[in-house]
C-alpha cells in the first residue's frame, strides 16, 4: 500500500420603545428599536407600520429611512426563504457513490447493487464513479474536501480504518472526524487456511507447532499493510507466536502459493478461496466471523478454537462528508433501509461472497467503525508495523 507516488500521504445598538405612534407632550418621537432580533421579518413589519402611521408622530434612528428599512426587509423575506428545513427537498440533483477502487471488484459490485435501488427510493439518479489509487486514499481524500450537502458519498471498506493506523497524520484527510457513516451494507468473515500437508488439523495444533519452532512456519498475505497482513499480526499477538510473514501482491496469489505448498498458511475471505477449497487444495481450520457459517458448518471460531479477540470480518459500508445536514442523512439511511431489505441486492452482494448485516443502521456502522479504529491503531502498535 504505497502511496509516494500521489502525493498522499456587544451588546446591539438599539432605542426607546414604541409607544403606540403618540407623540407625548415634552417628550421627544420614539425611535423604533431596528435591532430586536426576535423575528426575521422585523423590519418588514416597522416598514408597514410607519406606513400606516402620520410621519410626524414617528421618527427613526439618524441615518435609517424608509428607502433603507424597504430593501432590509426584502432582504430578510429572501434570507428567511433561503433557510428552509435542510434536506426538505433532497435530493435535487443526482448522487455520486464514489468507489475508490477500479471497476469490478467486491466494493464495485456493491455499489452498483444498491445505486439502481437507491436511485428508485429517492427519486432521483445515484451514479457510481471509480476513483483508484494510493490503496483508497486518492477516492476517500476526494469525497472528504466535497460539499458536505449529501450529493457525494463513499462506499467505504476495510482500508478506511487500517490506512489512517499505517500512516497517521501523513494522509490528507482523517477518516474518524472527516466523515459520518450512512448504511453498513456487507460483512465476510476471514478464514484460516493450511496446505493439507501440513500436519495441523486445528488451530490448537498450529500454536502448538508455531510456539515448538518460533520463525519456522510462513504465514502469506495479500500484502503489506492489507488485512491479511493485519490478521496475521493480530493472530501472533493472540497466541504469542513467531510467524514468518510473507507478503504476495494480492490475496489470490497467496492463497495459490499455499495450494502449491510453498506457505504453510494463509487468511483470506472465502470468495477468494472458494475454487482451491472446493478442490481440496486448501482446508480452513477457523473462520473470524462471531459464529459459524453455513457454508463451512464444521469450520469453528477462533473464539471456539480457543484465540479470543479474532472476531473481525471484511466489511463495506456508505459514508458521508462529516456536517451533512442531520435531516439529509437520516433520508439517506432510511433509503438505505429499504435498499438493504430488496432481494435483488442481497442476491448481487452475495454473488461475491458478502453477507448481510443483520443491522445495516448507521449507528451499526459508526460501532463497527469506532471498533475497528481502536484495533488497528492497536495491533500496527503492538506489532510495531511501519510504512515509508
Amino acid at each position: 500500500m504505497d502511496s509516494r507516488s500521489h502525493g498522499l500521504l456587544e451588546r446591539q445598538p438599539g432605542g426607546p420603545a414604541l409607544n403606540g405612534g403618540r407623540r407625548e407632550a415634552g417628550r421627544h418621537s420614539e425611535a423604533i428599536p431596528l435591532w430586536n432580533t426576535s423575528c426575521s421579518y422585523f423590519p418588514c413589519r416597522i416598514a408597514a407600520r410607519l406606513s400606516e402611521s402620520p410621519k410626524s408622530n414617528v421618527s427613526l434612528p439618524r441615518g435609517i429611512n424608509m428607502k433603507f428599512l424597504k430593501s432590509t426587509c426584502v432582504a430578510a423575506v429572501l434570507a428567511a426563504a433561503s433557510v428552509a428545513p435542510a434536506g426538505a427537498a433532497y435530493p435535487e440533483q443526482p448522487i455520486k457513490v464514489i468507489v475508490p477502487y477500479t471497476a469490478g471488484g467486491s466494493s464495485d459490485v456493491i455499489a452498483r447493487a444498491i445505486s439502481d435501488e437507491l436511485s428508485a427510493e429517492l427519486g432521483q439518479s445515484v451514479i457510481v464513479e471509480n476513483r483508484a489509487g494510493a490503496g483508497s486514499m486518492i477516492g476517500t481524500a476526494y469525497v472528504a474536501n466535497e460539499k458536505p450537502d449529501g450529493y457525494t458519498l463513499l462506499l467505504a471498506d476495510v482500508p478506511f480504518t487500517i490506512v489512517p493506523a499505517l500512516y497517521g497524520d501523513r494522509i490528507k484527510y482523517n477518516a474518524q472526524t472527516d466523515f459520518v457513516p450512512v448504511s453498513l451494507l456487507g460483512l465476510s468473515p476471514m478464514y484460516l487456511f493450511v496446505n493439507p500437508s501440513f500436519p495441523v488439523k486445528t488451530v490448537k495444533d498450529l500454536v502448538d507447532a508455531a510456539r515448538a519452532k518460533p520463525g519456522t512456519i510462513s504465514i502469506g498475505s495479500g500484502g503489506n499493510g492489507s488485512l491479511t497482513h493485519l490478521m496475521a499480526a493480530l493472530f501472533m499477538l493472540n497466541t504469542d507466536t513467531k510467524l514468518v510473514h510473507i507478503p504476495y501482491k494480492g490475496a489470490s496469489a497467496s492463497v495459490n502459493d499455499l495450494a502449491g505448498g510453498q506457505i504453510e498458511t494463509s487468511f483470506t475471505t472465502m470468495p477468494t478461496a472458494t475454487a482451491l477449497y472446493q478442490g481440496g487444495k486448501i482446508r480452513p481450520i477457523a473462520v473470524s466471523a462471531p459464529q459459524r457459517q453455513k457454508e463451512t458448518p464444521d469450520v469453528p471460531t477462533f473464539d471456539e478454537a480457543g484465540v479470543p479477540n479474532m472476531t473481525v470480518q471484511s466489511w463495506w459500508g456508505l459514508v458521508a462528508p462529516s456536517r451533512t445536514p442531520a435531516p439529509v442523512l437520516e433520508k439517506l439511511s432510511a433509503a438505505m433501509t429499504k435498499v438493504m431489505q430488496s432481494a435483488k441486492v442481497q442476491s448481487r452482494l452475495n454473488s461475491v461472497g458478502v453477507n448481510l448485516p443483520p443491522d445495516t443502521s448507521a449507528a451499526a456502522l459508526k460501532s463497527l467503525l469506532t471498533a475497528d479504529f481502536a484495533r488497528w491503531q492497536d495491533v500496527v502498535k503492538r506489532a510495531n508495523i511501519t510504512f515509508e
